[in-house]
């Protein structure tokens, strides 16, 4: 039977990617609860893992986009964790100067799956269960967990863990702007154009929440000035509304997640703060365009609901085994229809049915 004393988990990806990771650190730590862990993640989302249970160091990386600084920033990374003597060693969507940092560790025990699903995990000393099967991230990270021999059921969730006074400043922040529940949070932004719902549709969805039911908050996110712009030129220049939709100032990693888990229900593209808010308990509506959801949305549907236009054809980029999906940056010759499709009333209407099974009553009240 396995006993390591001390475990490494790494994963050097985005956003999303950190916050679907705490389904596995949950999996590890209830597997193992004396063993000290650490992560090596990508900085700033890292700070997301802090106060999670059963991790007693957190190693910040900054991983480079020119090959040079990336591949001596992974050297620097790799001499500090060989010092540390690890066990056992799990790494999550590896590439392969991921996989190199955690060979270079020393640790005997090495689960590395690798980023491509069907390509070799390289420098595994395990093999790895359900390879070249698409699934769901939490899924695929937990298969890194089985991969060791022990056993984890299905349908772990994400989580995030905030300190009492993070909620706190939030709240007060909520007061301070004048925001009036129930606050809906949205979601302008994402990690490429076509993936982004049209910006007028998220105003017409302020404009009725706030008529209807209370305050909005936008969330914003650095380099996103552009999309709040076009987003108020749709908002009728009424002092009343106006003030009823406030935009979130940029702050650091964990104010976003304080701010957040605040809201009464989160809507927005496939990006990662409506991530953050599934894995903070908030409630949430995701729209889905050119990327099929079964990777990226792990979340029960009566609470996280996706909405999602099939069959198109235009989504045709697609391997034997793998939902058909569309890799365009800007969509002209087919108009964008995976989201000019998906309608107001459609978003609207799951706004508000969340909402109303999950919020209207004594939960929103404790919350």
């Amino acid at each position: 039977m396995l006993n390591p004393k001390r475990i490494l988990v790494t994963k050097f990806r985005a956003m999303g990617d950190t916050i679907l990771l705490t389904a596995a650190l949950k999996a590890i730590h209830q597997e193992w609860p004396n063993a000290i862990i650490h992560a090596a993640v990508t900085e700033p989302w890292i700070w997301l893992l802090d106060g999670f249970p059963g991790l007693t160091k957190l190693w910040p990386v900054t991983w480079h986009a020119d090959r040079a600084a990336r591949t001596k920033a992974a050297t620097r990374l790799a001499f500090n964790l060989r010092k540390e003597k690890y066990d056992m060693v799990f790494g999550f969507h590896s590439s392969p100067a991921a996989a190199m940092v955690a060979l270079s560790t020393g640790a005997k025990i090495r689960s590395i799956h690798f980023h491509s699903f069907k390509a070799k995990d390289m420098y595994s000393t395990v093999q790895i269960p359900g390879k070249g099967v698409v699934k769901p991230v939490v899924e695929r990270d937990l298969d890194t967990v089985r991969a060791v021999g022990i056993k984890v059921s299905e349908g772990i969730m994400p989580e995030i863990f905030l300190k009492p006074e993070e909620n706190q400043f939030a709240k007060e922040e909520f007061q301070a702007w004048g925001l009036k529940e129930p606050i809906l949070g949205i979601a302008l932004g994402a990690s490429r154009p076509t993936k982004i719902w049209p910006l007028h549709r998220f105003a017409e969805i302020a404009q009725r929440w706030v008529q209807t039911h209370g305050s909005v908050l936008v969330i914003s996110g650095p380099g996103e000035e552009s999309l709040h712009q076009e987003f108020f030129r749709s908002i009728p220049d009424n002092a009343e509304m106006r003030k009823a939709i406030q935009v979130m100032p940029v702050g650091n990693i964990r104010s976003l997640a304080s701010r957040i888990s605040q809201l009464n229900v989160l809507v927005g593209n496939d990006s990662g703060p409506r991530h953050l808010a599934a894995a903070l308990g908030i409630p949430t509506v995701t729209i889905f365009g050119p990327e099929h959801p079964l990777e990226w949305h792990p979340y029960p549907q009566d609470r996280h609901p996706r909405l999602f236009m099939e069959p198109l054809h235009c989504r045709s980029n697609t391997e034997p085994g793998s939902p058909p999906w569309c890799g365009l940056q800007d969509c002209v010759i087919e108009a964008h229809q995976c989201m000019t499709k998906i309608t107001t009333d459609q978003v609207f209407e799951q706004i508000a049915r969340v909402y109303k099974d999950y919020c209207s009553s004594d939960y929103g009240k404790s919350k």
